[in-house]
């Protein structure tokens, strides 16, 4: 890190080659999108070169750079919260579609959908997001599914119970209690 402080380009190569496939992973765990993920990651690294002195030693380098890349997870997804503006996405969607009937307009909303649902899964704690992403993108049974995350399958219903809660109750939020029927209870 001294090296790096001093300006030393290799050093920050060889930090870079050696760290940046990890923290990509890590990053990209937590988030839905690789191109949010590569520019998390980088970001992350630009902030830990640019400030190498904040790094204090009291924990691996790795964990000291996870630990900024949480911050800019956590900022990313303020600013995707943000940005789930339905009017905003419906006007995107719309330019990206040209004429509007009735068959491009049912495309927006599915388009419309899939990305509010994506945001409302990567919004879930780790444990639920994996349930969902095993038996819902992997199309993993319950049985291989609790065997894979090693947790009892009472358990793992009970993730996906609480996950698709937590994902109907973020897609009220993002179009009204209506859109899924309303109530629920």
């Amino acid at each position: 890190m001294n090296r790096i402080a001093n300006r030393d380009d290799q050093a920050s190569r060889r930090l870079y080659s050696v760290y940046q496939p990890q923290l990509f992973a890590y990053v990209r765990y937590r988030v839905w999108s690789d191109m949010s993920a590569e520019e998390i990651t980088m970001d992350s690294l630009f902030i830990a070169f640019g400030k190498p002195a904040a790094y204090n030693g009291l924990s691996e380098f790795s964990t000291w750079l996870c630990g900024i890349a949480n911050n800019r997870i956590r900022q990313w997804r303020r600013d995707m919260a943000t940005e789930l503006e339905t009017e905003e996405l419906t006007a995107a969607i719309a330019d990206k579609h040209g004429n509007l009937d009735w068959n491009v307009l049912t495309g927006i909303e599915q388009d419309e959908a899939t990305q509010a649902i994506l945001l409302c899964i990567d919004k879930l704690p780790a444990s639920q997001r994996e349930a969902i992403y095993r038996t819902a993108v992997e199309e993993e049974g319950l049985a291989e599914a609790s065997r894979d995350m090693e947790v009892p399958e009472g358990t793992l219903k009970s993730r996906l119970f609480h996950a698709r809660q937590r994902i109907r109750d973020c897609l009220a939020r993002a179009f009204g209690p209506d859109y899924l029927g309303g109530n629920r209870g």
